[in-house]
């Protein structure tokens, strides 16, 4: 995503999907976004990670995220924990 909006985020769960991509396991996470001007919202992510990166993402863990202002389930990670 090239334009986007570069926000600071919650990780709320985490689960594995069950799916891999280039041996690395993908999971479904859902994180609370907070929105630079404005109300703070949840979107969903799939995302692959090393098992390294999985077990530093927890609950409650942050990470920085970027969002599509005009489509806010529209979701990458910058930085993960």
């Amino acid at each position: 995503m090239r334009e986007g909006i570069e926000a600071n985020a919650t990780v709320l769960n985490i689960k594995p999907t069950g799916e891999y991509l280039n041996n690395l396991p993908e999971y479904q996470m859902k994180v609370k976004i907070q929105h630079p001007k404005g109300t703070d919202f949840v979107a969903e992510v799939t995302e692959t990670l090393s098992y390294s990166k999985y077990d530093s993402m927890k609950q409650g863990s942050q990470v920085l995220v970027k969002y599509d202002p005009e489509y806010y389930k529209r979701v990458i990670f910058l930085q993960t924990a």
